[in-house]
């Protein structure tokens, strides 16, 4: 899965120039904006993942294809055997992200995923005893527990707003839980929970009127969806490389907007946090960029790897991979649409609908069913356990087939 890199030719991979790897392992450079042209069968033999299983649980961790692999264990045998960090190169990346993103490159940093991300947030923006946090019903763990340590820690308030699942009342929604102490409004851009989006724009555009902070937990966004920072304008948004971007393990995106990084401290500090430091005069001043929440020694390796999951969807072309996931999750609802005993929590209306697609069985305890579906047919989709839901979610990706999604579709009906 994500996590598992298979190293191709270990020993001799630091000879092996990236380039040479990209011939080895793509074949699609030129269909970049011709859907028909993609032979998807292709592109499903670059992941180690689907040797092995029928995977359909990329909103956990998304599998990286053969060409990540590769990059991470090369950068990794060159600086070793060069004894170098290599982190001179970083600032690049950071600007194909800021591309990528439609941000400007001192707003991007790296982390290790969305938690650390939504942990920087938490202990930067400037909260007292009393302020309170909006929090919606739908968020995962790992960003919504650095509040709640918050509340812990220093006596803010958070509290809980219930969304629509449906997904066409939540702007009012949160519009109307804003009080007098509200000073953060941090809601997911799509849930973990069913996939739903959320109008994320619009909310900034709230909380900006109000004198709020948003703060976007962009775990399931950055890579399933087109995503412009500047058009939303977010105080910060948090995501993961190891889901829809393809990446590592181990990586993440922060942004934090420039006009308030001077209202932040930064969480953690040393080496690249200063833009002055003098040990012998006790002076230390913070650089002005999120650069600074890269502090000491960080595995470039990783996030070399997280360039070239970058390379790999912008060559396939990000528009191509949304209408290939689209289709296989439109064509696993067609198998459900008049089944009465399947209730999908996902929203019905496309403008809401993600291809997360989060489903009920009649009779049927998804959280101890799902694991079934794994053991005995190979099939991974995550149980939700999130908000009480007890549904499971099925992620679809580009590398999933239709006669996958037909045996899924008989395999879960069959747990009746």
């Amino acid at each position: 899965m994500g996590g598992l890199f298979i190293c191709s030719g270990w020993p001799l991979i630091a000879s092996i120039k990236s380039d040479e790897i990209k011939k080895k392992t793509f074949h699609f450079q030129h269909s970049k904006h011709d859907y028909s042209s993609i032979n998807w069968k292709e592109i499903r033999a670059q992941f180690p993942v689907t040797n092995d299983r029928k995977y359909f649980n990329t909103g956990s961790l998304g599998p990286s294809p053969q060409v990540v692999i590769d990059k991470v264990c090369q950068n990794t045998q060159l600086f070793e055997s060069a004894g170098s960090e290599g982190r001179s190169k970083i600032k690049l990346v950071r600007e194909k992200f800021a591309d990528f993103l439609n941000a400007e490159t001192e707003e991007i940093s790296f982390t290790r995923n969305t938690t650390e991300g939504m942990n920087i947030a938490a202990r930067s923006l400037p909260l007292i005893k009393g302020d309170e946090i909006l929090l919606t019903d739908q968020e995962h763990i790992g960003g919504s527990a650095p509040w709640l340590a918050l509340e812990k820690d220093i006596g803010v308030k958070v509290k809980q707003v219930k969304l629509d699942l449906s997904g066409k009342k939540n702007l009012e929604i949160l519009k109307s839980s804003i009080g007098p102490k509200t000073k953060i409004i941090s809601f997911s851009h799509v849930t973990c929970t069913t996939g739903m989006v959320l109008p994320a724009k619009e909310i900034v555009d709230l909380c900006r009127e109000r004198n709020i902070f948003s703060v976007v937990d962009g775990a399931q966004s950055i890579g399933l969806i087109p995503i412009d920072l500047k058009a939303i304008n977010p105080d910060i948004y948090a995501g993961s490389g190891h889901k829809w971007l393809y990446g590592p393990s181990g990586t993440g995106i922060f942004y934090m907007n420039r006009s308030i990084i001077d209202q932040c401290s930064p969480n953690h500090v040393g080496a690249y946090t200063d833009s002055k430091f003098d040990l012998a005069s006790l002076s230390l001043e913070y650089r002005m960029t999120t650069e600074r929440e890269e502090y000491g020694t960080r595995n470039t390796p990783l996030i070399y790897g997280l360039e070239s999951a970058l390379d790999f969807i912008e060559e396939l072309g990000l528009e191509n991979i949304i209408r290939r996931r689209e289709e296989l999750a439109n064509y696993f609802l067609s198998f459900l649409e008049k089944n009465q005993d399947v209730e999908v929590l996902s929203p019905e209306d496309k403008t809401y609908r993600t291809p997360i697609i989060t489903l009920r069985i009649k009779g049927v305890d998804s959280l101890q069913s799902a694991p079934l579906l794994n053991l005995n047919h190979k099939l991974r989709v995550r149980g939700i356990y999130e908000s009480n839901l007890n549904a499971f979610r099925i992620s679809f990706s580009i590398f999933n087939t239709k006669s996958e999604i037909e045996l899924l579709t008989k395999s879960l009906l069959a747990l009746q």
